[in-house]
Parts: structure tokens; sequence; C-alpha cells
């Protein structure tokens, strides 16, 4: 008898903290499929004509489908905290392991007020919060979501980077924003490392061990990333400005030393009716780089994008340039990559998207790759 009395409390409180639990939880998903097909003509640095090729035209399922948990309460004092847990598509059972360790699987907890919100957890930077982010504004969201690289096979070289170190990464972090005042903002975040990640373990070195991950921004310890923002609207025009600085340190690897992180990102923003332009440049200077090299690094990107809405459709153009210094070569590294777009919103959710792009790689005088391709996209947001 007791022992029944025992399961039937234990049921009963069960069912109960279960049900109180979830009473203020809210489900959201996404998903998304793509098909593409490329034409490239240099791979490698080789012609591809008198070459054998690589067929990796097809189906893709993106990269970014998942499932999103969102919770909230309100204390007594007042104070907001909302809880958010993410799930990506496959991200931990061997298949679609580009999704490791990238913003969208996030897991934070934020607590909001008059002063502000802090987060902590597995989330985004402050710049991946404040910055405009340009390469995302046009259909298919191409190049920032990277699926154009499911259709061709980009070269071996560093061609530098368009985004700040650290952008749409989950590191563990401590990040404020700042309420908005007279179209102000500002944001500041701590990350004790990049390493920080679900897809590296709690407890494990957080330093580089490696010179290629030095050098590939892969462990910044220390991480200081801080946004200043303007927003404003004027006679229906839209303007917006942010500046950011980004600051790491490197460790000694083999009594080697390595500049540490120093970034500044620069972003602008100007919307009229359903036109939208967007601009970003960054550069990460010699970061990262070996501190005994003079001719490497002044590592700089420069992204520009456009799009204009009008009822259900959608159509923009995005191109980003990146230049790399490698050591030893006569000429800066250097990318350029040319996406045109087009959607369909089918409402409920729904969009139907297409892009042409193209993408050349150098490596100095050397072109490592050219392509030139299709994609198609269908997504649905519920």
């Amino acid at each position: 008898m007791r022992i029944f009395l025992k399961l039937f409390l234990f049921i009963f409180f069960s069912n109960f903290l279960i049900s109180k639990s979830f009473s203020e939880v809210t489900m959201s998903g996404y998903q998304e499929f793509f098909a593409g097909s490329a034409d490239q003509s240099t791979r490698g640095a080789l012609d591809m004509s008198t070459n054998t090729g690589v067929s990796q035209g097809g189906l893709s399922n993106g990269s970014y489908t998942r499932l999103v948990a969102t919770a909230s309460a309100t204390l007594d004092n007042g104070i907001e905290v909302i809880g958010v847990y993410s799930i990506m598509k496959d991200d931990k059972s061997g298949g679609d392991t580009d999704v490791l360790g990238v913003s969208t699987n996030q897991n934070d907890i934020s607590l909001s007020g008059g002063f502000g919100t802090f987060t902590i957890g597995n989330t985004g930077s402050t710049g991946s919060m404040m910055h405009y982010r340009a390469s995302t504004i046009i259909p298919t969201a191409e190049p920032d979501g990277a699926v154009i690289g499911h259709f061709y096979s980009g070269g071996s070289n560093d061609y530098g980077r368009a985004d700040e170190v650290g952008y749409a990464e989950d590191s563990m972090k401590v990040r404020y924003l700042s309420n908005v005042y007279e179209g102000f903002s500002f944001g500041i975040q701590y990350g004790s490392s990049l390493r920080s990640t679900p897809a590296r373990t709690s407890g494990s070195d957080k330093n580089c061990s490696t010179a290629s991950d030095q050098t590939g921004h892969g462990c910044y310890t220390d991480v200081i990333d801080a946004v200043v923002k303007y927003e404003g609207t004027f006679d229906g025009i839209t303007i917006g400005a942010t500046y950011g600085m980004i600051g790491g340190n490197t460790n000694i690897i083999a009594g080697a030393e390595y500049n540490d992180l120093e970034a500044d990102i620069f972003t602008a923003n100007v919307g009229y009716g359903g036109l939208t332009v967007q601009y970003k440049y960054q550069d990460t200077a010699d970061s990262g780089q070996l501190k005994s090299t003079t001719d490497d690094g002044d590592n700089t990107g420069s992204t520009l994008c456009g799009v204009y809405a009008a009822g259900n459709v959608t159509a923009g153009i995005c191109g980003v340039e990146t230049e790399f210094k490698e050591s030893g070569v006569t000429a800066k590294n250097d990318s350029k990559t040319m996406v045109y777009g087009l959607g369909y919103n089918l409402g409920g959710g729904v969009m139907l998207e297409a892009a042409y792009f193209s993408v050349e790689q150098s490596q100095g005088a050397t072109k490592d790759t050219d392509a030139d391709g299709v994609i198609s996209k269908i997504s649905f947001g519920f």
C-alpha cells in the first residue's frame, strides 16, 4: 500500500511539474531544401576541360533546418527571463556536420528589463546580433549560408574572410545588449574561448595546439566583441550604421608567437520603401599570424548587397570580395563571389527561391577556382 501511495504521489507531482514547466513554452521551427548544379571550369588551379571533374550537383538538405523551444517567465521584480534551446537536423548523429558549432545551435538564457538584456550560453556574438548582415538579405540568403559551396569545390588556400572572427559561432559567452536610446544602442560580450562549443567538450584545452588552428582564427581566448549602432528614419528613409571592435589572445606554440586578435568592422544600411541596400567591411589585419613574419595577413573583406521587395516577389544582388596576404606569395590571395537571387512568398511561411552564382578564387596570379551555378530552394518556417 505504501509503495502504491508513493507511486501515485510521484505520478501526480510529476504531471503537475511537467504541466507547470511547459505551460510557458512555445515551439517554432524552420526547414529548408535545395537543388543545385555548377559548371566549374577551374578546380584546384586545374583546367577541368582536360582533367577529371567533380560532380556535386543534385539535392541538398541545406544547413539550418531546426526546431526551437522558447520558454519565458516574469520574475517578481519585473525582469523577464527567456530560455531558448534549438535542435539542428542531424548535427549530433553523423550527418550535416557543417552545422556543428554554429549559433543556430542556440542554447541560452536571457534576462531583460529597463537595463537592457544579459544573455549567457551557446549563442550568437554581439556582432552577429547588431551588425547589418548584407550577405543574408537577398533570396536564398546566399552567400551567407554557404550552401552554394555544396555544389562546387573551393580552393585549398586562404583567401581571406568576409565576416568577422566569431560570426555565427555558438561558443560559450556572456553578452550584454543595451536598450535603444534615440536610435543609439550598444553591445558587448566576453567569451573565454572560441573553442567553447558543443563540438569541443567542456574541460578540454582551449588553447590552439597546431599552427594551422592559430592562423585559421580557430581558438582565440578571452574574446571581447563590442559594437555601437545607430538607426533612424527620416522622411521614410531608414539609415543605419554600426562600428565594432573584436579582441582576443593567442598562445605560444613550439616557441612561436602569434599576433593577438584585433579586428575592426563597419556596416551600413539604407532602406526606402521596398528597397534595402547594405554594406559591410571587416579588417582583421595580421591577427593570428606569426609575429616573426612580416609579409602575411592584411586580411580584409567587403560585402555590398541590395534587395527589392514588391508584394510577394523579392529580387536581389550580392557581391563579396576578400583578400589575404599569404607568406611567400608575391601577390595577395583573393576571392570574388556574386549571387543574384529571386524569391516568391507563397504565404503561410513557405518560400520559393532561386539564385545564380559565380565564384572566383586566386592564389596570387594563379586562379584556383572558377565556378558558375544555379540553386533553387524551398523553405518552411512555422
